[in-house]
């Protein structure tokens, strides 16, 4: 589908809204969101409540819900199974879509998700991985999916998920993390599928708010193929544009635009005081647990040097189910504080705000942090992501990179050198937030205005 270019101004926030309804001849528009409504990661929560604010404000007349990822009937659905038959990996995608489809027709009576509501999400913050009575639990949850793959349990479930799709003018998804080199390749092609389905149901599709890191080649060629049919694909960062087009995406589908979490910046936004207390200008660490350890293990010189500082140290992420144990190993040899749960992403907030600076490679945590004025100190655990956002903000301390030895020095020296001079650091991360929401409603224009029904439908 093309959509003609849209003539808007960026001066300030002033830009058109696009209602999807008002007249008589124009039905209300029906969105329908793909985003993580139940999670561990307060990253995770703030994406998907700034999401779905988002779209309520500048579609204040649209009818909006929200599904969670995939129903249980999908994780029996794996990549390797379209393979089996030695043929086109797509033409086996597309077929399955179709088989799906003829499964699941439409309900006599509609069954779809709830309206999109920042209520519906829901954050885990009990900060536990997986392990003993947990896997336990997982395990019992396995048999729940090969029953609900059976079709014996969840089919409310399926025909939500369908139905839902059906029902829609425009279908978005946020990745919200499915894609980076440690996720499972499985997961995001189950949403790929959704996207598929309701590709080929003829809806508009559109997928926002990712940066492309992906290795797996089977999953790059399921990429391609939904993103190169999709209306609007919507990437984080400058690196993951040049990685849309090597897929051969059309330049003209692809849009750049800062993390929606920067949206938790503007002034109205919800803060909460945090719980525990900590002390004031600590120095934070937030740290990936899973990748801590894949570059070079420069950590002990870290804080032996930073600890002449004299900060107290507190370890806090927006992952803390993934970041504890290694929290746990940094206190026991260095000393500080670990916060033993995960905090929603407001409460977040009001950690951040009391240190005197960041040490962080998660995106989530560093953006919550200059929400606050705090310095970030970033480093970067994966392939692009972090630097390439830091980059598009023009931040004035640049990413390092675990795999270059040397890192605990240049780290250790931008702390020290953020703590002098926090004021001057607050203001210019301020000005790179504001303009940061300037570019993504710029950017999402364009969706806003695919959100508005078809002229054949008001017809």
């Amino acid at each position: 589908m093309v959509v003609p270019p849209l003539q808007h101004s960026m001066n300030g926030l002033q830009r058109r809204r696009y209602s999807g309804g008002g007249s008589s001849r124009m039905p209300i528009s029906k969105v329908a969101l793909i985003t993580r409504m139940s999670t561990q990661n307060a990253g995770n929560e703030a994406l998907s409540i700034e999401l779905i604010n988002f779209f309520k404000r500048e579609l204040p007349n649209a009818e909006i819900r929200a599904m969670d990822r995939y129903p249980r009937f999908f994780e029996h659905l794996k990549i390797a199974h379209l393979q089996a038959g030695g043929g086109s990996l797509i033409q086996a995608f597309d077929a399955l879509a179709d088989r799906l489809l003829a499964r699941f027709s439409p309900s006599p009576q509609p069954n779809l998700a709830p309206l999109a509501d920042e209520r519906l999400v829901r954050l885990d913050q009990t900060a536990k991985e997986l392990t003993g009575r947990l896997r336990q639990i997982k395990r019992a949850i396995a048999l729940r999916q090969n029953l609900a793959r059976l079709g014996l349990i969840g089919r409310d479930e399926v025909a939500r998920t369908f139905d839902t799709c059906r029902w829609s003018d425009l279908l978005v998804w946020n990745p919200a993390g499915e894609f980076h080199p440690t996720g499972n390749p499985d997961q995001t092609f189950r949403l790929l599928l959704i996207l598929r389905i309701a590709q080929r149901l003829g809806k508009r599709t559109a997928i926002i708010n990712h940066s492309i890191e992906i290795s797996d080649p089977r999953l790059r060629e399921l990429v391609k193929h939904v993103y190169c049919n999709a209306d609007y694909v919507g990437v984080r960062d400058a690196q993951s544009v040049q990685e849309a087009l090597k897929l051969g995406v059309e330049a003209g589908r692809i849009h750049e635009s800062p993390d929606l979490v920067f949206l938790a910046s503007i002034p109205d936004a919800i803060k909460i005081a945090p719980a525990d207390a900590i002390p004031e200008g600590a120095i934070g660490i937030s740290i990936n647990g899973l990748e801590a350890m894949r570059g070079q293990d420069e950590w002990d010189d870290f804080f032996a040097r930073i600890k002449t500082l004299g900060r107290e140290f507190v370890y806090l992420s927006n992952a803390m189910n993934h970041d504890l144990e290694l929290a746990h190993q940094f206190a026991a040899r260095h000393g500080g504080i670990v916060i033993e749960r995960q905090p929603t992403y407001r409460e977040l907030r009001g950690f951040y705000g009391r240190m005197g600076v960041l040490v962080s490679s998660r995106l989530h945590a560093s953006i919550l942090a200059l929400c606050e004025g705090t310095p970030v100190i970033s480093i970067e655990p994966s392939v692009f992501k972090l630097t390439a956002i830091f980059e598009q903000m023009n931040y004035s301390i640049p990413t390092d990179n675990l795999a270059h030895a040397g890192w605990w020095k240049r780290l250790s020296t931008h702390v020290e050198q953020a703590l002098l001079d926090r004021g001057t650091l607050s203001n210019v991360g301020a000005k790179a937030l504001a303009l940061q929401v300037q570019r993504i409603h710029g950017a999402y224009e364009r969706l806003f205005y695919l959100a508005r029904p078809r002229v054949s439908e008001a017809i």
